[in-house]
């Protein structure tokens, strides 16, 4: 599975100014409704709030992996999000976020979800996509970065 086939330059955010776990993710739905990725805000919203009320998709070292499924995807986003100055995630090592992979799927196709969770904590444990990806200042460079980091495994 290549992870890159599912992010596309309209899916990078660089420069989430929100420090709140909350605000972030909702800046972040509405992120994807500007894009025309998605229609309702709010169903997005309340889906990933639900999420991490069962337990923090913050993983540690700066990162959070927020997912879930939609109608309204087709098959499979990836988003990634750089904050600068951090965001409360309620991290277990209590490190501010500052790299947010969001996955958004379908419920019909739960594997491909699973599928890129799995792939996306190998590509973490196993690069240093982590450092490169939070020095990045533009779009393009997001998207060399993950492709190059995504060809090592």
């Amino acid at each position: 599975m290549k992870l890159s086939k599912y992010l596309l330059s309209d899916y990078i955010l660089i420069g989430l100014e929100e420090q709140e776990k909350e605000k972030a993710l909702l800046r972040i739905a509405g992120f994807l409704k500007n894009k025309g990725l998605i229609k309702n805000v709010e169903g997005i919203y309340s889906k990933l709030i639900e999420r991490e009320k069962i337990q923090s998709t913050a993983i540690g070292n700066g990162v959070a992996i927020p997912h879930c499924f939609s109608e309204e995807i087709e098959n499979l986003i990836i988003v990634i999000v750089i904050s600068r100055r951090g965001i409360d995630f309620n991290s277990p090592d209590k490190k501010p976020i500052k790299l947010i992979f969001l996955i958004l799927g379908n419920k019909k196709n739960p594997g491909l979800h699973l599928k890129a969770l799995a792939r996306i904590a190998r590509l973490i444990k196993e690069t240093e996509i982590i450092k490169k990806l939070i020095d990045c200042s533009n779009v393009q460079e997001v998207l060399r970065i993950f492709e190059e980091e995504e060809g090592k495994i």
